[in-house]
């Protein structure tokens, strides 16, 4: 089963997929694709083009569930709407399930229980990465 830990930044989302080893370890696939962008959230167009891009990008890497790192919703540290937008289209993705983990339980997540991070993950897919380990280690990804 292929998890992809998601990350929504601004305009965009970060990804990361993950899956199982036959050692019960977490290993991440490297796709072409590690982040997709809203052009414009009031065109038509490009939200459609964004969930056409989402749903290539579950097919192509076999995607079973999505797991995304939860923003605040109100305070100094909300997200902004964009992001709910985005994180709404990625709910949409047929044949997918969505899942959401707290920036807390990840911090948790990595301080215990990740002893190394992939070798040559980039820094800005940290958090995604996180999101997609903790769904495998936490059995929230179902197929």
């Amino acid at each position: 089963m292929n998890v992809c830990g998601c990350e929504i930044s601004a305009k965009e989302v970060r990804l990361v997929v993950v899956y199982l080893n036959d050692e019960d370890n977490v290993e991440m696939l490297r796709p072409k694709t590690t982040r997709i962008e809203l052009e414009d959230d009031t065109s038509e167009a490009d939200l459609r083009s964004f969930l056409a891009a989402l749903h290539e990008f579950s097919r192509e890497n076999e995607i079973d569930t999505f797991v995304i790192k939860t923003r605040a919703k109100k305070g100094r540290m909300a997200g902004g709407a964009v992001s709910f937008k985005i994180e709404t289209l990625i709910q949409l993705v047929e044949g997918c399930q969505t899942s959401f983990v707290s920036p807390v339980a990840l911090s948790h997540f990595a301080k215990k229980e990740v002893e190394e991070y992939p070798e040559k993950l980039p820094v800005y897919l940290k958090n995604a990465y996180l999101s997609g380990a903790y769904a495998l280690s936490k059995n929230l990804a179902t197929s």
